[in-house]
């Protein structure tokens, strides 16, 4: 029996900084107190000429590899785009070397994209516009972070994951919802058609930068996230007790583990992997699986539930069988 995710794969750049040895550069930063808190032991970063598409190629050609039945649409999830236009999935199309027919479009949204592009992947092969879904998800937050913003730098990693998805036999259950007044909670500045330009036409535009209300954010998400999963759960018509596994946004370590205190999860139930891979934003939750899979933790036919949350401020979540 066909489940809608057939097969999951990542890419995380070779250039990985530990930062424990990062420590002793920067010992006004505490990192030894904050490790506890963000679980992020290892950042992964891409290198001044790895790009956006180079990640996403690099992941997606991972999860076609030996694919008979080649993928009819293309979803690309990213907020760190190599250009404007065109979009990422127009380039990664020729890159990839599929068909001219197939269905290509770009989808901007961060820790909750993966939900999002799920469901539109769902979406498209329910209606039989498509026969099979390749969902990417990649961001490249390196190259808008600045080095010395501690909060962020600490605990945000590049990646890419690359997911083929099926029409399955049991329909997923899904659940989203955004409340755009927090919007400038997490923002990146400078980042589109209106950037701020210089006094004179000699000065430069300037870079952009990514900001982030790490407090805000955390009092949305404890005061938000844990009753929109339990409303998926009941949507679902389902209990706590029915769901194998629980993986949730890779925020940070406090904060799945605060989730998971309020929803009373047992600890073998949910995914906490933040140590070697980092926040990689819209490729955690993907990431996450893949790693669980291969660890043993998620099996195939586990039901399992997954809930993304973040910019926008918006959260995105289903239920379904592995």
């Amino acid at each position: 029996m066909p489940n809608l995710i057939h097969r999951v794969e990542y890419y995380l750049p070779e250039n990985t900084i530990d930062c424990m040895l990062l420590d002793k550069e920067k010992p006004d930063w505490n990192i030894s107190d904050t490790l506890p808190k963000t679980g992020v032991r290892f950042l992964h970063h891409t290198d001044e000429e790895e790009t956006t598409l180079d990640m996403a190629f690099k992941a997606a050609s991972k999860a076609l590899e030996g694919l008979k039945d080649l993928p009819d649409t293309l979803i690309v999830c990213t907020q760190t785009p190599d250009t404007l236009l065109p979009h990422c999935s127009a380039m990664l199309q020729d890159k990839l070397g599929l068909d001219r027919s197939t269905k290509c479009f770009d989808l901007s949204l961060g820790c909750s994209g993966y939900g999002y592009g799920l469901a539109t992947g769902y979406s498209y092969l329910r209606s039989g516009i498509s026969k099979r879904v390749l969902l990417v998800t990649v961001d490249n937050y390196s190259k808008v972070i600045n080095p010395e913003n501690k909060k962020a730098f600490l605990l945000f990693s590049d990646g890419a994951s690359a997911t083929i998805l099926d029409s399955p036999d049991e329909d997923p259950v899904f659940h989203f919802g955004t409340d755009g007044s927090r919007s400038q909670a997490i923002v990146c500045k400078n980042s589109g058609i209106s950037v701020v330009t210089g006094e004179s036409a000699n000065q430069p535009i300037q870079k952009p930068s990514f900001e982030m209300d790490g407090y805000g954010v955390f009092l949305f998400t404890l005061g938000t996230i844990p009753s929109e999963i339990s409303k998926l759960i009941k949507k679902a018509d389902l209990t706590m007790d029915d769901i194998d596994l629980f993986v949730l946004h890779q925020a940070s370590r406090y904060v799945l583990e605060s989730i998971g205190k309020k929803l009373n999860i047992p600890e073998e139930k949910l995914i906490i992997d933040l140590e070697e891979v980092g926040n990689t934003t819209s490729s955690s939750i993907p990431i996450a699986l893949k790693r669980a899979e291969e660890a043993g933790r998620l099996k195939k036919g586990n039901k399992i539930l997954t809930f993304g949350f973040g910019i926008g401020l918006s959260w995105s979540g289903a239920v379904f069988n592995y």
